[in-house]
């Protein structure tokens, strides 16, 4: 998650080599917290290893977007590579701020040995390609919700984990008639939006209808919201307003029987020294009606198309997603998923990430939420319909989305 370590916010780290000779330097953009610190570890060994300054620019990530636009639309040239998530890159690519990594990709001097492309997740490479299926971007971190359940409750209570939407019912009432029920991140915000894409896509339909037209009154949009709303009535006391954090702490001390949350939290969820309930706890993908989904939030390295040090930053940007890199960055943090498939199934990695199979199970069928320019204001409203209909088992689910529609059909 976003979480900022304040002693770098708008600080620029120098990490690597030095000596009498000018070494080059490549500057890196990214936002700061635990996932950066982890990452200052790895360019110092790349920076060390390859006789390069790396400037590593961690800033908090509400100036990050900013910081970098600001930056390529001048055409400064300042940065080399960019931490780009999948809601800026069609923005960027349109802006013809991002280098085509097409010829990189191909050049093993570039990529180094046994690199394998094909390694990547074929959603994430999809999400990184623009309309032409230019790659601009290398898939580099994930991100999902995902269904999180206590083994030992659901054992003793006689049920499997739940994979449908039938099955989740029958398992939040239960609990819930015992007391507890799922915890929910159902706050107005954006933990709800999240879960609709999420549901919408496991019951194989979308915001938008095929002609690209929002399309929020149709039956099968409907069916979905109706049946949030139904879950809703067996949450946990309080989890109507809740967001992500909420819902993992009362996974983590054993106070909910299941709920849903985001894998960027599931560390502490198998941590001993934070957890009631690690290695008693079970992952799978949030329920569907007919195929199973996750969500795309990802990120990826991007090359601005003004770099002065292009194949350097891309041999960086290639060392990064190796697979050597990737497995270091997730021993570091275990909560950190990659787009490389072969180490979705590592025993090692899954030894302390058991979320990975049910996450990559997930991401595999990943969609990512409306990226249009006026999906912010669509995302918000929707946030705030679907926060009336969950809190109130009568509200009318279909003059909600319908309201909704009127409001901002205009705006796609």
């Amino acid at each position: 998650m976003r979480n900022v370590t304040l002693a770098m916010l708008g600080v620029a780290v120098l990490v690597g080599w030095s000596g009498s000779v000018a070494a080059q330097t490549l500057t890196v953009s990214r936002w700061a917290g635990p996932q950066a610190d982890a990452q200052k570890v790895l360019l110092d060994q790349y920076a060390a290893e390859h006789g390069i300054e790396i400037r590593f620019d961690a800033i908090d990530y509400g100036q990050l977007k900013q910081k970098q636009t600001l930056n390529m639309s001048t055409k400064t040239g300042e940065y080399d590579l960019i931490y780009v998530p999948e809601a800026w890159f069609g923005e960027y690519s349109e802006a013809g701020y991002l280098e085509p990594l097409t010829k990189y990709v191909e050049n093993p001097e570039l990529t180094g040995e046994n690199w394998d492309m094909l390694d990547f997740s074929r959603a994430g490479m999809d999400v990184y390609s623009d309309a032409d299926g230019a790659l601009k971007a290398l898939p580099y971190f994930a991100q999902t919700p995902l269904l999180v359940y206590n083994k030992t409750m659901l054992e003793e209570a006689g049920f499997e984990p739940p994979q449908t939407w039938d099955e989740l019912l029958a398992v939040a009432k239960y609990f819930k008639e015992q007391g507890t029920g799922i915890a929910l991140p159902f706050r107005q915000g954006s933990a709800i939006t999240n879960v609709l894409a999420v549901l919408l896509a496991g019951n194989e339909t979308d915001f938008f209808a095929a002609d690209g037209k929002l399309d929020l009154t149709n039956p099968a949009v409907v069916e979905t919201v109706n049946f949030m709303q139904d879950l809703a009535q067996y949450g946990f006391n309080g989890s109507n307003g809740w967001h992500w954090d909420e819902v993992n702490k009362v996974l983590q001390f054993g106070q909910a029987p299941l709920g849903i949350t985001a894998s960027g939290l599931f560390t502490a969820l198998e941590d001993e020294d934070q957890s009631n309930v690690a290695g008693q706890l079970g992952y799978a993908p949030i329920p569907h009606n007919k195929r199973v989904a996750g969500l795309l939030q990802m990120w990826g390295w991007a090359i601005p198309a003004d770099s002065k040090n292009k194949e350097e930053a891309f041999k960086l940007a290639a060392w990064l997603t190796s697979k050597e890199a990737l497995t270091a960055m997730s021993e570091a943090d275990p909560s950190f998923i990659s787009f490389r498939q072969s180490l979705g199934s590592d025993p090692a990695l899954a030894a302390t990430a058991p979320w990975l199979q049910a996450a990559n199970e997930a991401l595999a069928s990943g969609v990512t939420l409306p990226l249009r320019p006026a999906a912010p204001e669509l995302l918000t409203s929707l946030a705030t319909g679907l926060s009336s209909v969950v809190t109130d088992p009568n509200a009318d689910v279909g003059g909600m989305l319908s309201g909704v529609q009127d409001a901002e059909a205009g705006k796609f």
